[in-house]
């Protein structure tokens, strides 16, 4: 393992996640987008590129049998990290950052999370009835499988109609391209103040100065391609330390590489709590679960066995994480009902996490 690539790796992915937290947030603005589109589907999908590619890599570039148990376990970790490990970092962060934000607790947009899992809920159980169904009932599995991306678009279409516009407001920090070129061209990039009687001061600081769209667009993909070089970075590195220590492909699939490919999601999440934009924290896991429950297990379906063996221990162990996301699901759609959300709701997935690590270790 190269450490310097690792700590770079590591700092790719986090100026990534700022540049492009900050970038989607004025996509929302420009385009008057709800916050469901903007942290469920705009912040989830763009996130969800490492991960997706991953497996993809496994199964149609190592194939075999190897490379589809690896794609396998790379598709069924991401919605397991997601639900136990990104959640627990959640609630880290509002630990974290208790003192800056004023509280312990989330402020969500309950109706928005609640219809994430519920989407969640029915397409990655209808993965786990698809895995567990029996080899000769293939073609009732690819059935199953192509309901998926259907219900996928019907969650993108029904979340960009519904819910409150992204205005932005007083909060949203500048666009950083666009700070970039305003210094290079000397240019002030500092909010316009004017008079009001709202504020005791007789000022009030209104939204800060407009970018171009296409700078906007510029920003956003250039933080995706930051995301996916670090990622991919980061998760050779880690295969690095499987290989010297000598563990299996197949726990390195489910476990190690989702921990790196699921870091954008987990950083900027930490990101949007930092700055107390919960219900776009939250969103961008809940969609981003929402997304790896359909396109990628439909890909694993199509293009490999997509079969459970209780027997295996491996695959045990995978048939375990899929039943640890759907009752950690379930768990925060119940907490997710109110308004405000505890932050040892969301510590019980790094509780869960252990109890899956002390089974793989206690297994293998």
């Amino acid at each position: 393992m190269d450490l310097v690539l690792f700590l770079l790796s590591f700092a790719i992915i986090l100026t990534g996640c700022e540049l492009f937290t900050n970038g989607v947030e004025w996509t929302g603005k420009r385009f008057k987008l709800s916050e469901g589109a903007v942290g469920s589907v705009l912040a989830a999908v763009g996130t969800a590129l490492p991960e997706t590619i991953v497996p993809l890599i496994a199964i149609l570039l190592i194939g075999g049998d190897a490379g589809h148990e690896i794609g396998v376990g790379a598709i069924l970790g991401a919605p397991f990290m997601l639900a136990t490990l990104a959640l627990f970092v959640c609630g880290l962060s509002v630990l974290v950052f208790r003192k800056r934000r004023g509280t312990n607790k989330l402020k969500i947009n309950g109706l928005l999370i609640r219809r994430d899992l519920k989407f969640f809920l029915l397409a990655y159980s209808l993965a786990a009835i698809a895995a567990l169904t029996p080899p000769e009932y293939g073609f009732f599995k690819v059935i199953l499988g192509y309901t998926l991306i259907p219900l996928y678009l019907v969650y993108v279409i029904y979340t960009l109609k519904t819910g409150e516009t992204c205005d932005g407001g007083e909060d949203l920090k500048n666009l950083y391209f666009d700070n970039v070129i305003r210094k290079c061209t000397g240019k002030s990039g500092e909010p316009v103040q004017c008079p009001t009687d709202m504020d005791g001061s007789g000022y009030k600081v209104f939204n800060p100065p407009e970018p171009h769209t296409i700078l906007i667009i510029i920003q956003v993909l250039a933080a995706l391609a930051a995301i996916i070089l670090g990622a991919n970075l980061f998760v050779n590195q880690i295969k690095s330390i499987a290989d010297i220590i000598g563990i299996n492909p197949l726990i390195l699939s489910l476990i190690i590489s989702p921990i790196a490919t699921e870091l954008p999601e987990k950083f900027n999440s930490m990101l949007w709590i930092r700055e107390k934009k919960d219900t776009f924290a939250i969103g961008n896991i809940t969609g981003a679960m929402v997304f790896q429950s359909c396109i990628p297990v439909t890909f694993g379906i199509i293009l490999t066995g997509w079969h459970l063996d209780l027997t295996n221990t491996v695959q045990f162990l995978e048939a375990v994480s899929i039943a640890i996301a759907l009752f950690s699901g379930v768990v925060l759609y119940i907490r997710s009902s109110h308004k405000e959300m505890s932050m040892s709701g969301l510590m019980m997935g790094g509780l869960l996490y252990l109890i899956f690590i002390a089974l793989v270790l206690w297994s293998i």
